[in-house]
């Protein structure tokens, strides 16, 4: 019994052993056939571009092709099929007009005489984090093949880190005309127009947003013979950000937002122009902000619309910050100062089902349906358990008037602050 197991515990060593050298051959066999598939890509295109005289104005009207060379017997835009595994060949093209190899997105304003970067990058099933097999080369064309008479206009696409962002479409429309590429490695994008004027430059993907939260940013560009005019933009996946309100246990948000959703306010340097963006929820306690811009250091948040809610003006802090990756989504909980408010008259009996509503202290950036804010009705016992912002709040009876003169107030709140008791006194 004994050898049994140890000849088991063997094989199963040996086994693991011998599937892993498997998969690491048949990876190895996948980049060598994407290497192959790459160079023959290569080898076309630099066939085709000194074919004839039309080749580099061929080459520059398709500069952006996906298995546009198929095997014998395949069908182009298909995946290319070597030893059952499907492989894909793309090939893009991109115009260097400000110098010999130099991107036009970080080059000069001058134009050159151009010549062109092709870049193959070959992908296929299974890769199981291997990187794609990526190759180029430069192709210059003969002089007089392509005109002198082009402007150019240079489109640089950085994501949330500030690196390029290839694979991005790009679109431009103008008096020449309508055209799209998709960003190189350099996420850089060139468009040659023969005609001049204003065109309109912008971009449209499908779960992207730029830096201002625009899922379809678009910007003007000038365009003249012989010039080169640079575009960039910040494009990048979104972000969302769940948020959900609440306080301690016992306690209740305000009434006022069962009818009237709250605002939550979001905040980052970066967002333009104050650094805030103030959000209406969807229901009374939680909700979803979307389209954001995943920034590296994340958001901040808080509760409540005036200018006082804000911890940071209330003398304390904002809570840490929430950081979404590009794509992802991200939760916060925002929690609500706990307010316990009783209610008697000059004689000390207590006062049920009155209404409870406070003002904040300084009213500036408030909505209205937060000044005043109602927060419910006191229960049989003239008790009302309830939650307020940040900032100091004038509490107060509704109808009634207070038997001192004056309303007292809660003092600084804090989303961090204890449960505070407040006694009103009416007459």
């Amino acid at each position: 019994m004994l050898a049994i197991v140890i000849f088991g515990i063997a094989a199963t060593a040996i086994m693991s052993g011998f599937l892993t050298a498997m998969k690491s051959t048949r990876s190895d066999r996948s980049r060598v056939q994407a290497s192959d598939l790459a160079a023959r890509e290569l080898e076309i295109t630099r066939n085709e571009f000194y074919a004839s005289s039309s080749g580099p104005t061929n080459l520059a009207a398709n500069d952006y092709v996906v298995d546009g060379h198929p095997l014998p017997g395949g069908t182009a835009g298909q995946p290319l099929v070597v030893d059952n595994t499907p492989y894909t060949v793309i090939r893009n093209v991109e115009p260097l007009i400000a110098g010999s190899g130099v991107s036009p997105c970080d080059g000069g304003s001058s134009v050159q005489y151009p010549e062109y970067q092709v870049t193959v990058t070959v992908s296929w099933s299974n890769m199981a984090g291997v990187k794609p097999v990526t190759s180029s080369t430069l192709l210059t064309p003969p002089k007089g093949s392509i005109s002198n008479t082009y402007g150019y206009v240079a489109v640089k696409v950085l994501n949330s880190s500030g690196a390029p962002n290839s694979g991005r479409t790009v679109s431009i429309s103008g008096p020449g005309g309508s055209d799209s590429d998709v960003t190189g490695s350099d996420g850089c994008a060139v468009f040659a127009e023969a005609t001049a004027g204003t065109y309109t430059v912008s971009l449209g993907e499908t779960g992207f947003v730029d830096y201002y939260g625009s899922p379809t940013p678009s910007k003007t560009a000038t365009v003249s013979s012989g010039t080169l005019q640079q575009v960039q933009f910040s494009y990048d996946q979104k972000a969302k950000l769940n948020v959900s309100l609440g306080t301690d246990a016992g306690y209740n948000l305000p009434s006022s937002y069962a009818t009237t959703s709250p605002t939550v306010v979001i905040a980052n340097t970066g967002l333009q122009p104050s650094g805030t963006k103030a959000v209406v929820l969807t229901s009374s306690s939680s909700g979803s902000i979307d389209n954001l811009w995943p920034f590296t250091d994340g958001y901040t948040a808080w509760v409540g619309s005036c200018g006082q809610s804000d911890p940071a003006a209330s003398g304390g802090s904002r809570g840490a910050a929430t950081v979404i990756a590009p794509g992802s989504t991200g939760s916060v909980s925002i929690r609500l100062a706990p307010v316990k408010v009783t209610v008697a008259n000059g004689s000390g009996v207590v006062q049920p089902n009155l209404t409870i509503v406070a003002s904040p202290a300084s009213a500036t950036g408030c909505l209205t349906t937060e000044n005043p804010l109602t927060l419910g009705v006191t229960d049989s016992t003239g008790t009302l358990m309830t939650s307020l912002p940040a900032g100091a709040w004038t509490l107060q009876v509704s109808g009634k008037t207070s038997a001192s003169g004056s309303w007292p107030s809660t003092g600084a709140l804090q989303p961090t602050s204890a449960a505070t008791t407040v006694p009103l006194v009416v007459n």
